[in-house]
């Protein structure tokens, strides 16, 4: 089978690494070595890449930039015209909204496939990050979308509702979570001496980019009123964005500046090694998907602490490989913390089920079979009929 991907998330320079290119590249990669050929359609400026089993096709970025809609659109443009000049593909997936609102009306014979990364029509309901202009542009283009695809890739149940009341009908969505690569994704002996963290006070680490969605001011609270009730720990903050200033200045009033290290993006490989010296992890996300950060800690056998939202509630079940607490509730979120920093028997015994869990379920070279079988057979034995 012929399948293409649209790289758009990413670092132009970091294939595979940053953005959603990892979540294209795992695909990407695997359906490669299942004897698939595969082509990745991007903007890249470098010519290393994750797999050299795939067929990289890169085109320049337009010098009006990727991070704003104009930029956006000129990019899936330039992608439709590589794609244009290839032979036929039997399947072209891509990621994101726009992309799948263009390529979906472009592509007249060719089935588009997309995988969301959230519904923004949740996000508007329950913690919008974009502005305006973005935000009506991704609420036109999730319409279209869900007009044109051949089939959209709900990562959770929650999804697969918005989803619906966007206007897919049933028969076009197909559930299929997020995976995570377990051969990186797991337990790292001796985490802790390696990042210099085996004395001291417990280690609580938080993995998302800083922005209002993702709730990294309600761990900042709750943080607080850990080492009020249970001692000094020390948070770990891996990754950067927008609210940077906002949420240090947050640490800082809170009086726990010295409690919190702030790591910014941290390299790929090194992810696993963090996971594994949490005593805890934590995402407060107030809205979204499913964070791949969370089942890449659960695959690394950490504890974790989660708000109950999205696709979170999908795979974290409460008290049995994982704890829940009610989004936005930076007191409920410090008990938890405390529990299970209280508990040492309980963390032991979440923290391996929630690995046991994330090997089972959300390993790519399972999820991959899966969606090559239901999804892309399915659509390009259809292709060229009409809805």
């Amino acid at each position: 089978m012929r399948i293409a991907f649209v790289d758009y998330v990413c670092d132009p320079a970091r294939p595979g690494s940053t953005g959603l290119s990892d979540l294209v590249w795992d695909m990407a990669s695997r359906l490669a070595r299942l004897g698939d050929d595969v082509h990745v359609i991007a903007p890249y400026s470098v010519d290393a890449f994750p797999s050299d089993l795939v067929h990289v096709h890169r085109f320049p970025l337009p010098p009006i930039g990727y991070r704003n809609i104009v930029g956006h659109a000129l990019i899936v443009g330039a992608a439709y015209r590589r794609l244009h000049s290839l032979a036929k593909m039997d399947v072209v997936h891509v990621p994101e909204y726009l992309s799948a609102a263009l390529l979906g009306t472009l592509l007249r014979d060719t089935p588009v496939v997309f995988t969301e990364p959230g519904n923004i029509y949740e996000r508007v309901a329950r913690g919008n990050p974009y502005d305006p202009v973005t935000t009506l542009a991704y609420r036109l283009a999730a319409r279209r979308a869900a007009a044109t695809c051949a089939c959209l890739v709900a990562t959770s149940e929650e999804m697969a509702k918005w989803w619906t009341w966007t206007g897919v009908s049933h028969d076009r969505i197909c559930r299929l979570p997020l995976g995570i690569d377990t051969t990186l994704f797991q337990r790292v002996p001796d985490a802790k001496p390696r990042l210099r963290l085996a004395s001291g006070p417990p280690v609580i680490v938080y993995a998302a980019r800083l922005s209002r969605e993702n709730g990294v001011d309600v761990a900042l609270r709750a943080i607080a009123r850990v080492r009020d009730e249970f001692g000094p720990v020390r948070l770990q903050i891996l990754g950067d964005g927008p609210e940077r200033y906002r949420l240090r200045e947050l640490s800082r009033s809170l009086g726990i500046d010295r409690n919190v290290t702030w790591h910014g993006w941290v390299d790929f490989q090194t992810l696993p090694t963090y996971y594994s010296a949490a005593d805890a992890f934590v995402f407060a996300g107030r809205s979204g998907g499913t964070p791949r950060v969370l089942i890449q800690a659960m695959a690394c056998g950490a504890p974790v602490v989660a708000s109950a939202i999205g696709g979170i509630v999908d795979h974290v079940e409460h008290q049995q490989n994982g704890l829940l607490f009610a989004s936005g509730s930076s007191e409920q979120l410090s008990s938890e913390l405390v529990r299970l920093l209280s508990e040492p028997s309980l963390a032991a015994r979440l923290g391996g089920a929630a690995e046991r869990y994330a090997r089972a379920s959300v390993d790519w070279d399972v999820l991959v079979r899966t969606l090559r079988r239901d999804v892309y057979e399915k659509v390009s034995i259809h292709a060229g009929q009409p809805a």
